[in-house]
C-alpha cells in the first residue's frame, strides 16, 4: 500500500510541475515571438515538456534496451495499422463536431468508447515481440523538414508540431513515465480481449484530460476535459499492448493532424 501511495504522490507531484513549468514557458514574450511566426503553435511549451520528459522517463525507465530493433519495429508498424482506422474515424469526427461543447463531447465520448473496444478486439491475435523497445525508440519519429512551398512548408510544420512536440512530448509523460509507473507499483491484473491493464491507464488518462483543461480556460475546459480524457485511455491501451510510446505517438498525431486535415490544406483551403 505504501508503494503505491507514493507512486501517486510522485506522478501527481511531476503532472503538477510539468503543468506549471509549461504554463509559465509560453507566458514568457519570446514564446510568443517563437510562436507567432509559427502559426500559432505552442512550440516552446511542448519543446520543454517533450526534453524534461523525456529525462524523467529514462531516469524512471526499469527497462534495459536490447536490439535487434526491426522486430520490434515490425510490431509497432502492425499495432499501428490495426489502430489507423479506429483513430482516423475519431480525427474525421473532431474536424465537424463541436467537441468544446457538452453535447459534442459527450457524442464524441461515446464514440471513443466504441472506439476503444473496436482496437482492443482487432489485436487480441497479436503478439508483441520478447523483448521490450522503450521510449528511446521514439525518436526515430523525428521528422525531417525540407523547404518545397510555402503550403507544403506549413503542412511540414503542422506535421513536425502535432506529431513531434505535441503527440510524442505527451504519449512519453503520460504512457510513457505516468501509465509505467503507476503499473509498476499497482500491476496490471485486469484484462479487455487479453490485454492487460490496470490502474496506471486509468489514472493516467484522468490526468491526460486535466493537463488539457490548463490550455486556455475561457475557451477549452470541462467538455474537452471529458473527451480527451477517453482518449487516454484509447492510447493507454494501444500503450498497454504494443509495450511502447510509438505506436500510441504515432496514432495520438493521426487524432490531432491527420490525413484528411492535410489533404484539406493542401488542396482546398
Amino acid at each position: 500500500m505504501k508503494a503505491k501511495v507514493l507512486g501517486v504522490i510522485e506522478v501527481s507531484a511531476v503532472f503538477i510541475l510539468m503543468s506549471y513549468i509549461f504554463n509559465y514557458v509560453q507566458s514568457i514574450p519570446l514564446s510568443a515571438e517563437i510562436s507567432d511566426p509559427l502559426g500559432g503553435f505552442l512550440f516552446p511549451g511542448y519543446a520543454v515538456l517533450l526534453v524534461i520528459s523525456f529525462l524523467i522517463y529514462i531516469i524512471r525507465d526499469q527497462h534495459k534496451q536490447k536490439f535487434p530493433i526491426s522486430e520490434k519495429l515490425r510490431y509497432q508498424v502492425e499495432i499501428i495499422a490495426q489502430g489507423f482506422f479506429p483513430v482516423f474515424t475519431l480525427s474525421v469526427l473532431l474536424s465537424w463536431i463541436d467537441w468544446t461543447q457538452w453535447t459534442g463531447a459527450i457524442l464524441i465520448s461515446i464514440i471513443e468508447i466504441g472506439l476503444l473496444f473496436w482496437f482492443a478486439w482487432m489485436v487480441k491475435e497479436k503478439q508483441p515481440p520478447g523483448q521490450k523497445m522503450g521510449v528511446v525508440g521514439g525518436l526515430a519519429l523525428i521528422p525531417i523538414a525540407s523547404q518545397i512551398s510555402n503550403k507544403l512548408g506549413n503542412v511540414i510544420v503542422a506535421v513536425i508540431y502535432f506529431y513531434l512536440f505535441v503527440a510524442l512530448s505527451e504519449e512519453i509523460l503520460f504512457r510513457g513515465y505516468i501509465q509505467s509507473r503507476l503499473n509498476s507499483v499497482f500491476g496490471r491484473p485486469k484484462q479487455i480481449f487479453g490485454i492487460r491493464w490496470g490502474w496506471g491507464l486509468i489514472i493516467s488518462s484522468v490526468l491526460f484530460g486535466l493537463w488539457h483543461w490548463g490550455w486556455n480556460p475561457e475557451t477549452l475546459a470541462w467538455p474537452h476535459v471529458l473527451w480527451t480524457m477517453l482518449a487516454g485511455l484509447i492510447f493507454g491501451l494501444v500503450r498497454e499492448k504494443s509495450e511502447s510510446v510509438i505506436a500510441p505517438a504515432i496514432l495520438h498525431g493521426i487524432m490531432n493532424y491527420g490525413p484528411q486535415a492535410i489533404l484539406f490544406y493542401l488542396f482546398l483551403n
